[in-house]
C-alpha cells in the first residue's frame, strides 16, 4: 500500500486561519506553533469559529521572533515571541484544563476591534511553560492493548490548545467521497481545508483511515487513538467566513455513527524520530485494527 502525506497544516491561534506548509518540525506535542495561542472573551472562556466565523480571517503566521496577524480592514500586528510570561491563567478546552498567559493589552485591543460586534472585548493566551495536558488515558490504554505496546513517548505526551489530541489526520479519498455526496445533493464541493486536519494522507481507500492503528514513516510513528466526532464549524468557509449547510448535510446523512458524525482520526506521537522533522511526500507505513 502507497500511502504518502500530501499536505501539512498548522493552526497557531485556535480556530483561526491555518498555515500549508511543505514540511515542518514535530513533536509529542504536535507540529511546531499549533494550536500554541487561544482567544478567550471577557469571561475568560474560549472563543472558535462555532460562535464567532470571523476567526476563519484573522490570519496567523510565525516568523523566528513574532507572531504576525492580519485580517479584513485591520493593519498588520505584530506580537514577540519573547514577552515576558505573565502569571498563569487558568482555561478550559472543553472538559479538560489547562494553563495559558496573557499576551497583553495591544493585540487584545486589535482583537477586540476587528471581532467584536457588540461590545464584547477578547484577549490573546498563550500555552503557559507550567501547563501539562495530557491525552486522556482511556484513549491511551486502549491504543496499548491494541498495538500491545506501551509508549513512554505518547503516555507522556502535553499539548497546547487542540480539542483534545495533537494531530488530527485526514484521508483525500474519504473528502472525494464526501464530495460525491455533496453534490449528490446539489452543492459544490468543498475544500480539505474545512477540517482544519495537521496530516491529509493519499492512498487509503475512502475512509480506511477509520481501522488505522499506526503509521510509520521516516522515524515517526503515529498512534490512532480515536475516530474524530465532528460539528458545525466544517459549515464555515474559510476564505469568506459564510456559513452554509455542507458539509453537515452531507456528514449526517453518511457517516452517523453511535459516537456521533465522524470524519478523520486523532492521533499522537508513538516514536519520534531524531530529526523531529515531517515533511510532505513522505512515504507511511500502516497497520489496521480491522
Amino acid at each position: 500500500m502507497n500511502v504518502e502525506i500530501t499536505d501539512l497544516y498548522v493552526y497557531p491561534i485556535k480556530s483561526c486561519a491555518g498555515l500549508s506548509l511543505q514540511s515542518s518540525p514535530i513533536s509529542s506535542r504536535g507540529l511546531k506553533w499549533d494550536r500554541e495561542w487561544v482567544i478567550v472573551n471577557s469571561s475568560g472562556q474560549m472563543v472558535t469559529q462555532r460562535t464567532l466565523p470571523r476567526l476563519a480571517l484573522v490570519a496567523p503566521t510565525v516568523s523566528e521572533t513574532h507572531l504576525h496577524l492580519v485580517a479584513p480592514g485591520m493593519a498588520p500586528f505584530m506580537l514577540s515571541l519573547d514577552a515576558a510570561v505573565s502569571p498563569t491563567i487558568a482555561v478550559t478546552v472543553w472538559s479538560a484544563q489547562t494553563l495559558g498567559y496573557d499576551e497583553g493589552d495591544a493585540v487584545a485591543a486589535w482583537l477586540s476591534t476587528y471581532l467584536s460586534v457588540d461590545g464584547e472585548s477578547y484577549r490573546l493566551l498563550r500555552t503557559h511553560p507550567q501547563a501539562k495536558r495530557r491525552i486522556g488515558e482511556r484513549w491511551l490504554e486502549a491504543w496499548q492493548k491494541q498495538s500491545q505496546y506501551e509508549s513512554e513517548l505518547l503516555n507522556q505526551t502535553a499539548f497546547a490548545f487542540a480539542d483534545g489530541f495533537p494531530f488530527l489526520i485526514c484521508n483525500r479519498a474519504s473528502l472525494d467521497e464526501l464530495n460525491a455526496e455533496i453534490q449528490k445533493q446539489g452543492d459544490a464541493p468543498i475544500a480539505m481545508e474545512r477540517f482544519r486536519p495537521n496530516i491529509v494522507l493519499s492512498g487509503l481507500d475512502a475512509y480506511e483511515e477509520d481501522y488505522l492503528l499506526t503509521l510509520q514513516g521516516g522515524g515517526n510513528a503515529f498512534a490512532k487513538l480515536k475516530d474524530c466526532t465532528r460539528c458545525l464549524l466544517p459549515n464555515v468557509e474559510p476564505l469568506t467566513a459564510e456559513v452554509g449547510h455542507q458539509p453537515w448535510n452531507a456528514l449526517s446523512d453518511t457517516r452517523q455513527f453511535e459516537a456521533g458524525v465522524l470524519f478523520g482520526v486523532n492521533a499522537g506521537l508513538s516514536d519520534v524520530s531524531p530529526e523531529g522533522v515531517i515533511r510532505v511526500g513522505q512515504r507511511l507505513d500502516v497497520a489496521f485494527n480491522f
